[in-house]
């Protein structure tokens, strides 16, 4: 064997050496979005628990999970936004979005405890059949929307103190929501509530919105009455709801009117001028007499 074949065949072999090691390594996961606030927060990723903090990035595939006084806020890479309460858990099933309209771009969410709030972006928008939040009593599918979820096992009160029916709340702020089990699709629409008790089960419109189904970052489990309407609102993403308002404006400082400006002294007239004294008249001149 000559020295070129047995060069050609080590290139050969660290070739398919490389090609080899390259397959084994993981893909890298697509950005989903970036973390907007964060407190008592973790991403868990490839099995390893990651604290979230404001400006860190959540990738597909990620779990994110909120502890007992936990909040996370987020913005997606198609400008949605999502806020996660308090011991909520959410998996990012299949996230793509290249940044336009490609035909392949997916938002697959599954809620696995708590509750959330979002505003959709351009993939609820251009894409809705590519927008779903699956969760164990239905599936939520929108039309471009704002709406809030909640879902309860055994960890939501009522009003008066009792324990709310375990199963999955939403109240709608914008657009058409349409929650789907076994037993059909129910769209629900602009300050509607719902209840999906199981996935054998039709969903149910509520008369009113429960006291729990309250904005992110509060408590959800004791007080409050803020309906649907209130909900879903950030910016950093509440609308941090707001997803940013300007500032108060403050009123210009009351313009001091100028003084009172004082009029000119009174002219004094001048003194009545004398009239000069009465010319007298001369004395009466007799005329001559007549001739005689």
């Amino acid at each position: 064997m000559n020295m070129s074949d047995m060069t050609s065949k080590r290139l050969l072999v660290a070739l398919i050496l490389s090609v080899l090691a390259f397959a084994g390594m993981p893909a890298r996961a697509e950005i989903a979005g970036q973390v907007l606030l964060a407190s008592d927060a973790v991403a868990v990723r490839a099995g390893e628990a990651l604290p979230l903090a404001p400006g860190m990035m959540i990738e597909d595939k990620d779990t994110l999970r909120t502890g007992k006084t936990g909040n996370l806020q987020l913005r997606f890479t198609d400008n949605s936004t999502m806020s996660l309460r308090e011991e909520s858990e959410l998996a990012i099933e299949k996230y793509h979005f290249s940044g336009r309209a490609d035909g392949q771009e997916s938002a697959f969410y599954r809620l696995l405890k708590g509750g959330l709030s979002t505003i959709t972006g351009l993939i609820g928008h251009i894409r809705r059949e590519n927008y779903r939040i699956d969760t164990i009593t239905a599936t939520i599918g929108i039309r471009g929307t704002e709406f809030a979820l909640m879902l309860c096992q055994g960890s939501c009160l009522n009003a008066d103190g009792s324990r709310a029916r375990d199963g999955l709340y939403g109240g709608v702020t914008g657009g058409i929501v349409a929650a789907t089990t076994k037993s059909g699709e129910l769209r629900i629409g602009v300050g509607e509530t719902f209840f999906a008790a199981s996935i054998d089960r039709p969903v149910e419109k509520l008369t009113a919105p429960p006291v729990f189904l309250r904005q992110p970052g509060r408590d959800q489990r004791t007080g409050g009455s803020d309906s649907p309407g209130q909900v879903a609102r950030s910016e950093s993403v509440e609308r941090s709801e707001k997803v940013g308002r300007s500032e108060k404006v403050e009123r210009p400082e009351k313009v001091e009117r100028p003084e009172k400006v004082e009029r000119p002294e009174k002219v004094e007239r001048p003194e009545k001028v004398e009239r000069p004294e009465t010319v007298a008249r001369p004395e009466k001149v007799d005329r001559p007499g007549k001739g005689r």
